[in-house]
């Protein structure tokens, strides 16, 4: 299916699913989307956190809460809340859920933007190569644009 890109806010988002990078020792990452996700989400935040310190999530993997609507995948995507988002992690993470989408009943998956502006072009090329031949609808977040419900065409 083809990739829906859009400019938006990805909390208000309609998916069955919304992924969003994190990293690998479970720290508060500091960014206004992340900030805005760990209040309205805190249990799913706190729950990664402990898994996270004690090393049960790697760089490279990616978890999924269940208990909200939408659910989270938390991907983790970076070492450590000041450390860059590493491509190989993206890929890795990317392949996972491309593989793995049907068994976690997934039925469309939003994906708010994993790195910053430097990052995204290399990034959403992985998505492209990752997620485009797949049947699970996609959207992907390329711009945080607070309370800006996207059209994403679900």
């Amino acid at each position: 299916m083809p990739i829906n890109y859009v400019s938006g806010d990805p909390a208000l988002t309609q998916a069955d699913v919304l992924a969003l990078g994190h990293n690998a020792r479970g720290r508060t990452e500091l960014g206004a989307l992340e900030t805005r996700l760990m209040q309205q989400f805190s249990p799913a935040f706190a729950t990664y956190t402990r898994m996270a310190r004690r090393g049960q999530q790697t760089p490279g993997t990616w978890w999924l809460w269940v208990d909200t609507r939408p659910q989270l995948a938390f991907l983790t995507v970076r070492s450590s809340s000041v450390g860059a988002t590493r491509l190989r992690y993206v890929e890795s993470v990317l392949m996972s859920i491309s593989r793995e989408y049907e068994i976690h009943g997934m039925k469309s998956i939003a994906l708010a933007p994993l790195g910053n502006q430097y990052e995204q072009e290399e990034i959403l090329k992985l998505i492209e190569r990752w997620l485009s031949g797949i049947r699970l609808p996609v959207v992907a977040y390329t711009e945080y644009v607070p309370d800006v419900a996207a059209d994403e065409a679900l």
